[in-house]
């Protein structure tokens, strides 16, 4: 290895340090880190040379590396224990650097530029809904006359979104990168407009009357396509594209009836980039500044509800109210009441989650009812830390959950009630088309739990399901599941992974325990640095089959084993206890997971260095606060991230 004297570069700073500062930072490094992880060594496959060098720091790959190295140093993981400690002052010091360089921007918070966002399929399908007063989704009751599990028309017509960095469907630099669909966009918002076109009911709310008028004059019409083009555009001024909207109008009507015309001039503005895109006027400011009031009503109900703004965000938004704090807590109660708040636990918590699958996925189905009444148990529950404010922390344990009638699974406890702050989104949804008698689904039941079975989300039948393989468990990615998920330890698979099955046979020896297995499989140098996370609470897991139900022996008949040691030496006989160890020991980093996860999605992309003050906030607020949902959610839209914009 060469010397420090050697590697160092000191080039141009770009960030807010020194070179002294880097000196200082880069000595820990070469006389603390480089022994394992120079160009050579590499262990762990990390090589920190490179950022010996100070030239540069401001590029993409050198900043990711320095935040693993800030991560590692934080949560203790490096030096390794078998190393001498970094003292305290050596701490400090790296702590500072990185703060100065990475976090801050001139000593003072940022936001980061904004992006550009695109609506999602999710977005854009609830979008239609709402501009055009018209249903576009499956119904949500199955009847023997509705098959179960299949998209809607717009989801076989538009083409699925592909999760960003920030592992959502709506991150905005991955839809940036993407090729707009415009056939697809064309093809979709077509069918739209012939059902819009067929409900008389609908076209008396947008055009002030449902039956084709034999005359429509040119002040009435374009009053229509104005009042139109404003809610699809969700207020941003487009005045050009207001013309193109009524030239198309105008050249339709020379040939056609006042309806089919208007029809043609609403499809122009919807392949409009106004209506794609969610456009926000840009002051080229480096430094964070307010976002207007209509700005602020659109991030507010696509976090909230997926959704464009309803007519009372829209009326706040022009007279510039929603702007008012009062006004905007209002608000934010108004719309977590209603119905459409069901985009939090579907489209959120199912992409975080991962549940999303059970009914996406043809690898888990089983049949109709059993494949809702799983997906229904995880989305009733999160809705549920919404819809009664309970803390975060119940994702873990609970002594509640809610139960179906198709899983087989029984938690042996009795219907029950909690204290709600907000109305029960799912009544609307469970009414039954006029003409069905028969009762044909039946939505789980909220239940009070008895024994230690089960309890939170991590042991609902969803996530026990698609975190195991077709026919078994899986306990690594079980494992790898709660440390991504949960804890928000990103875990990434090694190359050339040998088959679980090469590990059964040591010197002629055939293995028949699960642990010892995963403890051959992971012996090798690079696995178990990784693996001493994720056996343990993977096996803590066992005792659920791949369909969620309890077990204490296997097929063969062997007793399941679920027994385990964290890295930190707590022990558990009974995955009861590993979730107790769970909320004990791993409170502060789930916690900064979830608000970093809910974060990302309602911004838009990944959580950045510099957005750790305002998680630091929302993490300190929901501490004192009892973890609740509530704070949590509020946390996020009082925050820069969430009312400034950055250029």
């Amino acid at each position: 290895m060469r010397s420090f004297a050697h590697i160092i570069l000191l080039g141009g700073f770009g960030l807010s340090t020194t070179a002294a500062d880097f000196q200082s930072v880069a000595k820990i490094l070469d006389s603390r880190c480089l022994d394992c992880h120079d160009a050579e060594t590499r262990k762990g496959g990390i090589n920190l040379t490179k950022l010996l060098d100070a030239s540069n720091l401001n590029e993409a790959k050198t900043a990711a590396l320095w935040e693993k190295v800030d991560e590692a140093v934080r949560t203790g993981e490096m030096p390794p224990k078998k190393k001498e400690p970094l003292t305290d002052s050596e701490k400090a010091q790296l702590a500072k650097w990185y703060e100065l360089s990475y976090v801050l921007k001139s000593g003072r918070e940022h936001i980061g530029p904004t992006p550009l966002r695109r609506l999602s399929r999710y977005e854009l399908i609830n979008t239609l809904e709402d501009l055009l007063y018209i249903s576009l989704k499956q119904p949500y009751v199955f009847s023997p006359e509705v098959p179960a599990l299949l998209p809607s028309t717009l989801e076989t017509i538009l083409p699925a979104d592909m999760p960003g960095e920030s592992g959502f469907h709506n991150d905005a630099a991955h839809l940036a990168g993407s090729k707009p669909p415009i056939l697809e966009y064309a093809q979709a918002f077509e069918y739209a407009l012939r059902k819009f076109e067929l409900d008389p009911e609908a076209r008396n709310k947008v055009f002030g009357f449902s039956e084709e008028p034999r005359a429509l004059t040119e002040k009435d019409a374009k009053k229509i396509l104005q009042r139109f083009t404003r809610r699809a555009w969700r207020g941003y001024p487009n005045e050009e594209n207001e013309l193109i909207v009524w030239k198309t109008y105008q050249k339709q009507q020379k040939s056609k009836a006042p309806v089919p015309s208007l029809l043609h001039a609403m499809k122009t503005a919807l392949l409009s980039p106004a209506f794609i895109y969610r456009m926000e006027i840009i002051k080229d400011q480096d430094t964070p500044y307010n976002i207007s009031a209509y700005e602020l009503a659109t991030r507010l109900s696509y976090f909230l509800w997926a959704s464009m703004p309803d007519a009372e965000l829209f009326t706040l938004a022009a007279n510039e109210e929603l702007l008012k704090e009062a006004v905007l807590s209002n608000q934010i109660e108004r719309l977590l009441n209603s119905p459409k708040r069901l985009s939090l636990a579907e489209d959120f918590a199912g992409q975080w989650l991962g549940f999303n699958e059970i009914v996406s996925n043809r690898v888990f189905y089983r049949n109709q009812n059993w494949n809702r009444g799983v997906y229904d148990e995880v989305l009733f529950f999160f809705d549920e830390l919404i819809r009664s404010d309970r803390s975060i922390l119940e994702i873990i344990d609970s002594d509640w959950i809610y139960q179906s009638n198709y899983t087989g699974v029984r938690a042996g406890g009795s219907n029950t009630t909690l204290p709600s702050r907000y109305e029960d989104i799912f009544k609307w949804r469970r009414q039954r088309p006029k003409g069905i008698r028969e009762k044909f689904y039946e939505p789980p039941r909220l239940i009070k739990i008895r024994n230690d079975q089960r309890g939170g989300i991590i042991t609902t039948v969803g996530i026990l399901r698609v975190t195991s393989a077709p026919e078994k468990t899986n306990p690594i990615r079980r494992g790898v599941w709660l440390l991504d998920k949960i804890i928000g330890r990103q875990m990434h698979a090694p190359e050339n992974v040998p088959a679980l099955s090469k590990s059964q046979k040591v010197d002629g020896k055939r293995l028949v325990d699960l642990a010892d297995i995963l403890k051959v499989h992971t012996s090798k140098a690079v696995c178990i640095g990784c693996h001493k996370y994720i056996d343990p609470i993977g096996l803590g897991l066992e005792s659920y089959d791949p369909f969620g139900k309890w077990r204490t022996s296997y097929k063969n008949k062997r007793p399941v084993k679920v027994s385990g040691k964290l890295p930190n030496g707590d022990q558990f006989q009974t995955p009861a206890q590993m979730k107790e160890i769970l909320i004990n020991e791993y409170e502060k980093p789930i916690v900064r997971n979830i608000v970093e996860r809910m974060l990302s999605y309602a911004i838009g992309r990944k959580i950045n260095p510099h957005d750790r003050p305002t998680v630091k906030r929302i993490c300190a607020a929901l501490e004192q606060n009892e973890f609740k949902m509530n704070t949590l959610i509020r946390g996020i839209i009082r925050s820069p991230q969430f009312k400034s914009r950055q250029d």
